[in-house]
């Protein structure tokens, strides 16, 4: 049996500090947020915002910057509270979601595999 969420992961991850564009399934304003790292199947985010697991969203990031963007819709998976300090915060301490993709194109897929598999 798995001990950790680390070892359920699937795919490998890298580290990718990206911006994220997205809006929820109900068309809400845009927000932008930073991307931690990224796999083949998802993408987590640093966010403060209280959405619930399962809500879609459509996506919109670069795996490097002028690439053309990925466009995905992608499914909250994960919500990650950061650890707290006698029961508060930290004051840069930030909430985390992480997203799964759905219907990733496999043009979009390719390129994440080959920045994965980059140096």
């Amino acid at each position: 049996m798995f001990s950790s969420y680390e070892e359920h992961r699937i795919s490998p991850r890298k580290a990718l500090r990206t911006r994220v564009i997205f809006e929820d399934e109900l068309n809400e304003e845009f927000l932008y947020f930073l991307s931690t790292d990224i796999s083949l199947s998802g993408i987590f985010i640093e966010s403060d915002i209280e959405l619930q697991s399962h809500t879609k969203l459509f996506l919109k990031f670069s795996l490097y910057e002028g690439d053309a963007p990925i466009q995905v819709t992608g499914e909250v998976i994960r919500i990650q509270e950061p650890p707290h300090h006698r029961g508060r915060r930290k004051k840069n301490e930030k909430r985390g979601i992480g997203i799964r993709f759905l219907g990733l194109k496999s043009t979009d897929l390719k390129k994440i595999e080959e920045y994965i598999l980059s140096k």
